[in-house]
């Protein structure tokens, strides 16, 4: 699935609002049977955020690295 760009680039902050809503709510309620849940919601998607940022900035860096352009090698097998 391809997402449109201010979608991808919005996805980590999206992703770390919700973990640390749900780590707020695990904080202000913390004798509630829902706290290890919410605990549990707040971390993955605080390793989700963190996640798509880092694979967002290597694909920034290869992208400044590699232009696009094909690679003339020299062949041995051309008469």
């Amino acid at each position: 699935m391809r997402l449109s760009r201010p979608v991808y680039e919005s996805m980590p902050l999206i992703y770390a609002g919700i973990g640390g809503l749900a780590i707020l709510v695990a904080y202000l309620d913390p004798d509630s049977a829902r706290t290890p849940v919410a605990v549990i919601i707040g971390l993955v998607a605080e390793i989700a955020a963190l996640t798509v940022f880092l694979r967002r900035q290597d694909s920034r860096a290869l992208g400044r690295e590699y232009t696009g352009r094909d690679l003339d090698l020299p062949s041995r097998f051309v008469r």
